[in-house]
This record gives C-alpha cells, structure tokens and sequence, in this order.
C-alpha cells in the first residue's frame, strides 16, 4: 500500500478529485496548504504575503499496482499551463489499522 502526497493550485483540485472518483479511488483527504517549500526558492509563510500562495494538500491512499495510474490522473489533471505547478510524492504505508481490525502490506 502506498500514501501519495500531492500539492495542486486551488482550480485544479476540483478536476484531480472528480479524475481519481471516476477511477473508483476514494480513500482522499483535502486540506489547505501555504507556503510550500520549492527547490531553490525562498521559504515562504503565510504571514508574508503573496510570495507563498496557497495550494491544496491532497492525499490518497492505493495499492501498489495502483501507484502509476493514480499519480498519472494527478499529474495531467493538476498541470497549469507551461509552468511547474504542485509536486507529486509517494510514500510506503508498512501497517494500516482500521478500528477493530489490523491490515499489513498490501491487503
């Protein structure tokens, strides 16, 4: 099982969301972020301005053989125009738990 990460402008978090419903991938939290560190950029906070505009923290859970498809659907769906726009990250998920009972590795 794997956690990706992916941070994405506002306007498209609507499109990535409705993209990975219809690939029946429903395990996705939503949150706001600001200030998002870039490689080589000054760090940002929220107290600064305009330098740090917000993105939206997106976070879905899959199987591993899912992995490919789903960072996919974000990377076409959350692409603005000619310019870098979010990042994409994939972590392992060792253990998941849900309340009353435990899965591990990929069930």
């Amino acid at each position: 099982m794997k956690l990706i990460v992916a941070f994405v402008h506002p306007s498209h978090a609507g499109p990535v969301v409705r993209a990975l419903e219809r690939a029946d991938l429903y395990h996705l939290s939503l949150s706001r972020a600001h200030g998002v560190v870039q490689p080589d950029a000054p760090i940002t906070r929220p107290d600064m301005g305009a330098e740090g505009e917000p993105e939206i923290r997106l976070e879905a859970y899959c199987e591993d053989a899912r992995v490919e498809q789903v960072v996919g659907l974000i990377r076409e769906k959350g692409h603005v125009g000619g310019l870098p726009s979010g990042a994409v990250f994939v972590h392992p998920v060792d253990h998941a738990w849900r309340v009353g009972q435990a899965v591990t590795g990929d069930r």
